[in-house]
């Protein structure tokens, strides 16, 4: 099984290069959410009957077993918003209800760890930008290493950004997470409440829990999700990472997540689309990170191609234009990976009541596994 020195940075990205203490400090960042989670799980089965808690920090309690295939605990989900999908037989999704515009201040109302922004001119889509980096890492980063958080946004969004935008209240205050440039000007990292690194722990340790009602113990995925309440059942994401995760529990297994701790694009399916009868899919590119680790991407044309007038809004998917970046966002494959072991050697009885597994705080002395002032959401709406 995992055994880690460290946490790295999502998708082995370099912004912790040179800076040891930041690779530091991420490790400790990290190994307090998974301790806030195993202290969590391990509480809420101690006042249901007792019970092994089956997911595991791998840097301080790393275990040599072996594990399981990599592609037997890799868990994905389609990218594009399930609350916005197709109606009923036939009828499109709600496009443009899942990219609407927003507001500084506002999130988009995109919850499947994948966000994206549109760029337009003149009613043309001239680019798409895709992100799956959760917010709470840029909140780290803010609290740590300002001028990479800067530089991050010169590179992705735009070399306008200031200092001032990403920091409004100056060194005395943190970063906000909906400035302009993140939110009605472009697409940094995630803005909806549910999408973050702790969330994505937290349900995966929650949904080790093994749940049963009226004698029979619950596998289906909407019915687990409805008794444990880690998440959303109008996601995508949400029910199959937790009806996974749980499998594995019932399995008898000791579970983790593979390092680096992340929400990834783990591949782009271009079939079918087409510009002027030539194959387009090779316009999507990861521009940070790289699959199965894609963190980052960008759908536009060449330099080239755009100097002939053409644009985004010129190529077609099985013969119709592209009108919204969220027809592109639906051929996204999200994913994370699990670990979990050979070994089946944990037999957890079932608890027999719902509800969701409350947060237990980690002892005052212990620093806590993201900023003051920053509350991180749940993936459950309840």
């Amino acid at each position: 099984m995992a055994r880690y020195n460290t946490f790295s940075p999502p998708g082995n990205n370099p912004d912790f290069d040179g800076n040891p203490n930041l690779a530091q400090d991420w490790t400790q960042h990290m190994s307090n959410v998974f301790d806030t989670s195993v202290a969590s799980v391990t509480a809420y089965l101690d006042h249901h009957g007792g019970g092994v808690c089956q997911i595991y920090n791998a840097v301080s309690h790393g275990r040599a077993e072996t594990d399981l295939p990599a592609a037997a605990t890799d868990i994905p989900w389609n990218g594009f918003p399930k609350r916005h999908g197709a109606p009923g037989p036939g009828q499109p999704p709600h496009y443009a209800a899942a990219e609407a515009p927003i507001a500084a201040g506002h999130n988009r109302d995109q919850d499947e760890y994948l966000e994206w922004f549109v760029n337009r001119q003149d009613g043309k889509i001239v680019s798409v930008h895709f992100t799956c980096e959760a917010y709470d890492y840029f909140q780290f980063l803010g609290d740590k290493a300002r001028d990479k958080v800067l530089a991050l946004y010169h590179t992705h969004i735009s070399p306008q950004v200031q200092m001032a935008d990403l920091f409004p209240n100056g060194s005395a205050g943190g970063y906000e997470i909906l400035n302009k440039w993140n939110t009605e000007l472009g697409a940094m990292h995630l803005t909806h409440p549910a999408n973050n690194l702790f969330a994505e722990v937290f349900l995966a340790a929650t949904a080790t829990v093994r749940r049963s009602q009226h004698g029979a113990e619950i596998t289906r995925s909407i019915p687990l999700i409805k008794c444990s309440r880690y998440g959303d059942e109008t996601r995508n994401s949400d029910p199959a990472i937790g009806a996974a995760v749980n499998g594995l529990a019932r399995d008898g297994r000791h579970v983790t997540l593979a390092n680096p701790v992340g929400l990834y694009m783990s591949g782009f399916n271009g079939a079918g689309l087409t510009l002027n009868g030539q194959p387009a899919g090779g316009f999507f590119k990861l521009v940070r990170g790289a699959f199965p680790l894609g963190l980052r991407a960008v759908y536009q044309l060449t330099p080239e191609l755009a100097a002939q007038g053409l644009t985004v809004s010129d190529v077609k998917i099985g013969g119709s234009p592209i009108h919204f970046g969220g027809q592109l966002a639906e051929r996204i494959t999200m994913h994370i990976a699990g670990l979990a072991s050979v070994a089946q050697d944990i037999h957890n009885a079932p608890v027999t009541t719902c509800g969701a597994v409350p947060q237990v705080d980690l002892p005052a002395h212990v620093a806590q596994p993201f900023s003051a002032g920053l509350a991180l959401a749940p993936r459950s709406v309840a």
